[in-house]
């Protein structure tokens, strides 16, 4: 059952409205309110530690303005998880319904202004992200996909932004600063704040069936990739990365430069 917060003032912003119903941020004349502060602020006064609760309940508290898009809504979940929340979906607790959580641990109180900035993040600008996907060749620099590859098990478009080397909680422990070299170009589904969207988790049977097909020297080329966490590119990935870039028939006259190289005839 939710926690009463009718005469709970703490559950109340200094006007009186309750933390999740906010749309202005206290203090200011027309800053928005932040969501997962209203998300978090729900779940902090109206649920218990083991509680669980469903997208449908989380609209009907939040509102239309936060409701429309539930992949967007499951996202605002997960960056709870980076402020200390403990939120399991049916992903890692079976027990649970396709569209129910659990909350297992209360994070931050991130609606108040000193815990939300505890948490704030450098949010890089549009100048970094195209310098960083300008120095990795706008490939994810994990599974080495392109902006204009498909991928292999669905063919959907690969969409690609920017993730850490380093997160920067991790960081944040260490004393150190957040800059441009610990950015990378990954896609949507490799890089971490999104790889809860993937639908089907790969299977390790089935990845052993797949690896018994490679040779000696493939074998040793993926142990590296793994270890190293990412898929280094050689110089024919670059040049491949160039070379798609160009106008089509320049790239015919790259691939007859190319054919001569090898010896092709015809």
């Amino acid at each position: 059952m939710p926690a009463e917060t009718s005469d709970n003032d703490e559950s109340r912003a200094p006007d009186g409205t309750l933390w999740w119903e906010l749309s202005i941020q206290p203090g200011t004349k027309a800053k928005r309110f932040g969501q997962e502060p209203r998300l978090a602020a729900w779940l902090w006064f109206n649920k218990h530690v083991g509680d669980t609760f469903t997208m449908r309940e989380l609209r009907a508290a939040l509102g239309p303005d936060i409701a429309q898009d539930a992949e967007h809504l499951n996202r605002r979940l997960r960056e709870l998880r980076k402020c200390d929340w403990g939120i399991p979906s049916q992903r890692s607790d079976g027990t649970l319904a396709p569209d129910e959580y659990r909350l297992q641990e209360k994070g931050a109180q991130i609606w108040l202004d000193g815990e939300r900035a505890k948490y704030k993040k450098f949010s890089p600008s549009a100048r970094i992200r195209r310098l960083v996907m300008d120095q990795d060749g706008s490939r994810c620099r994990i599974c080495g996909l392109g902006a204009d590859d498909t991928y292999p098990e669905d063919g959907a478009r690969v969409r690609l932004t920017i993730g850490h080397l380093v997160p920067q909680e991790r960081l944040k422990s260490r004393g150190a600063r957040d800059d441009l070299n610990n950015w990378r170009t990954e896609c949507s589904r490799c890089n971490e704040t999104v790889r809860d969207e993937i639908p089907d988790p790969e299977q390790l049977d089935e990845v052993l069936a797949g690896l018994k097909r490679l040779t000696g020297k493939e074998a040793g080329e993926l142990l590296n990739w793994i270890r190293k966490g990412e898929r280094p590119r050689s110089r024919v990935d670059q040049a491949y990365d160039r070379a798609r870039q160009l106008s089509e028939p320049d790239r015919e006259a790259v691939i007859d430069h190319l054919a001569k190289r090898v010896g092709e005839t015809g």
